[in-house]
């Protein structure tokens, strides 16, 4: 199965949400939520964008075409909220300008964006993703270790992999996090 291409543009904003499908016959769509600050994101007056990624291709001639020029898409479009309430785990949105099943039809699999400037602000040392993946992490030496290139969610805490190492976010071992210079400081744990 092909992988969807997703353009640089939406690469750099927020998912907050992704439409699944229209919900009734005035316009309503079905949201499934991808931000932790909901009722912050999904207010009457809330500002995002929504954004159509391509259609994935099946056909061989249609992927070798896609892998030599990426498919053109739209950049994100603004909108604003109308009305939104929870219906089970998902949130029924209304959008100001969608007033239809049809034009809600349109939007099926859209995702709904912010701009990064606009993500809510988190507490002292806690961070987003998104800021950590691609920090240069060093030890409290001065060796470099690699990149930090996922963080994994436990249950009680997180995992940061790094090179050959999976460190616990805690601060017994994350000593330095320097969101603006990408860099981290860690401190190994001792292996037994």
């Amino acid at each position: 199965m092909a992988q969807a291409y997703i353009p640089k543009i939406a690469r750099r904003w927020v998912t907050v949400g992704v439409i699944v499908r229209p919900f009734g016959i005035r316009g309503e769509l079905k949201v499934r939520s991808e931000t932790d600050f909901p009722e912050a994101r999904f207010h009457p007056g809330a500002r995002l964008h929504w954004w159509l990624p391509p259609k994935p291709q099946t056909d061989d001639a249609e992927l070798t075409q896609t892998r030599k020029r990426p498919p053109r898409t739209r950049p994100p479009q603004e909108c604003f909220i109308k009305s939104a309430r929870w219906h089970g785990e998902h949130l029924i949105i209304e959008l100001e300008g969608v007033d239809t099943r049809d034009q809600a039809e349109a939007l099926r699999g859209a995702w709904l964006l912010i701009p990064p400037e606009e993500r809510m602000p988190l507490e002292e040392g806690q961070y987003y993703i998104d800021d950590l993946i691609g920090m240069e992490v060093f030890t409290e030496s001065g060796e470099r270790i690699g990149k930090l290139k996922n963080v994994r969610q436990g249950a009680a805490y997180d995992f940061y992999d790094i090179g050959a190492y999976t460190i616990p976010a805690v601060e017994e071992y994350i000593l330095e996090v320097d969101v603006p210079n990408k860099r981290m400081v860690v401190r190994l744990p001792e292996i037994d």
